[in-house]
């Protein structure tokens, strides 16, 4: 059986967004089962947060491996980690319903280390696959879309499992039932990942990594100094993780919860049928949004595509906090711009946010940076789970924040980020080209050929002008 490379690089990813999201249903069944009393605002902030902090830890650690060790050998142990952390989810007790929370927080952790993992791999290895600058952004672009079909799938998932073992009034549901959707829906998780890791163990190193260890000078990628990379990349850096941990406090509050603010909007004592209803819908709202993207992601760009959703968001940001009050007996209303908001996200800046990193960073570091920008947004997203959880009771106000941290983006956006549209290989001669001069070893290289005749200098190229590369109008410094 064959299987595209498309999929065996971005099928864990789908894992990933599954993972991740199907806490939005899963909040709401161990709400119900164990009570406020025992699932505290608290307990719900460091299960929901527990796989972002993890997802941390793996975004760095394996951003960083897979530029030393290789894509393919990182993305079996990412795969194998998706694989038990969903296990032990899945079966998580400790005899008392708080240790059984806190087991499952640890659990989360552990499953979040091989979520993070994904990230920066599932990434590179798209990019490094394509053939042009054209299906270099499509490509990534659509195997981040997976994240909106993982999204769906834990949604509708969530209302089946609901419909089945919990169909009746809020409250009528036996604890034996409700046991029953959490386990099978962490169960489910795993399917994915056992399902592609053979074809991972079978695959083969991506061509441009391979090809870029015999042409960096560095020799080695451990070697790259963190100095050189700071003071060459650094401004871009600053553009890729800032505005991706300033997005993540918005997006994954609204994913991670929208299940909880649903629960408020309209129904009153709503069942978990209802619920998993209408989030199927907010959820079937947004998909589109990552579609559009892929469609727009050469046409508009990806720093325009970044620039307007952010504009969008804000806007409707501001339109749900303002208009709040009556919103709450409107859920028509509500849903159709809270899913717009998500649309505008997805069509913007949770689609450029990964797609840009892979274009801006150079194949010897780039699943380093890929995979600290990545970091930096779970940093984001895991304050801002944890804050809704425990202070996103005025839901107006939350608004009124999301609207303020999308505003924030908007100047990171334009300043410290660009789109790239040279082959990668340019961009790897470009980052050798440096760093023979960081190093102090570019004169005696024969092979360098970027010199100023007058000065008989090496000379610095803007790493973020676009210009055609045989024409050097665009120097602009002296090293």
């Amino acid at each position: 059986m064959h299987l595209p490379p498309f999929l065996v690089r971005g099928l864990g990813f789908f894992n990933d967004a599954y993972d991740l999201f199907v806490m939005n249903v899963v909040n709401v069944v161990l709400e119900e089962q164990y009570g406020k009393d025992v699932y505290t605002p608290e307990v719900k902030g460091a299960v929901s947060a527990a796989a972002l902090v993890g997802a941390i830890i793996g975004q760095i650690a394996f951003g960083y491996l897979a530029d030393v060790l290789g894509r393919r050998v990182c993305m079996i142990v990412t795969c194998a980690i998706l694989i038990l952390g969903g296990v032990i989810c899945a079966l998580a007790s400790g005899g008392s319903p708080s240790a059984t929370l806190w087991i499952l927080v640890v659990a989360r952790g552990f499953l979040g280390v091989g979520i993070g993992g994904e990230y920066p791999l599932a990434a590179a290895a798209s990019a490094e696959d394509a053939s042009s600058v054209e299906s270099r952004n499509q490509r990534v672009s659509l195997t981040f879309s997976l994240q909106g079909v993982g999204c769906v799938t834990a949604a509708i998932m969530g209302n089946i499992l609901v419909s089945i073992h919990a169909p009746g009034p809020k409250g009528t549901a036996s604890p034996e039932s409700l046991e029953v959707i959490w386990r099978t829906l962490f169960g489910i998780g795993v399917i994915p990942s056992a399902f592609v890791f053979l074809f991972r163990y079978r695959a083969e190193e991506t061509a441009t990594f391979e090809q870029s260890k015999t042409v960096i000078s560095a020799g080695n990628n451990a070697k790259i100094p963190l100095t050189f990379v700071l003071k060459v990349y650094g401004r871009w850096l600053l553009g890729t993780a800032g505005a991706w941990f300033l997005f993540d406090i918005v997006f994954y509050a609204q994913n991670l919860f929208s299940a909880s603010i649903l629960k408020v909007v309209g129904i009153h004592n709503a069942s978990l049928s209802e619920v998993t209803t209408q989030n199927v819908l907010v959820a079937l709202v947004a998909l589109p949004g990552y579609y559009v993207a892929v469609y727009f992601i050469n046409r508009l760009g990806r720093r325009k595509m970044q620039l307007q959703g952010f504009f969008f968001m804000t806007l409707l940001f501001l339109i749900l906090s303002g208009t709040w009050e009556s919103l709450q007996s409107n859920v028509t209303m509500f849903i159709i711009l809270y899913g717009l908001a998500l649309f505008f996200s997805n069509f913007g800046p949770n689609t450029s946010t990964f797609v840009l990193p892979t274009e801006m960073f150079p194949t010897p570091i780039r699943a380093r940076c890929h995979g600290f920008s990545a970091a930096m947004g779970k940093l984001g997203a895991a304050i801002g789970s944890y804050g809704f959880a425990t202070q996103g009771q005025d839901l107006g106000a939350t608004f009124g924040a999301f609207a303020f941290f999308c505003i924030l983006s908007i100047p990171l956006t334009w300043y410290c980020t660009f789109d790239n549209a040279n082959p990668l290989a340019e961009g790897d001669a470009e980052f050798d080209r440096r760093l023979r001069i960081f190093n102090g070893t570019a004169l005696q290289d024969e092979d360098f050929n970027d010199l100023d005749e007058e000065n008989d200098e090496e000379v610095d190229v803007d790493i973020g002008d676009q210009s055609n590369n045989t024409d050097r109008q665009s120097l602009v410094s002296h090293v």
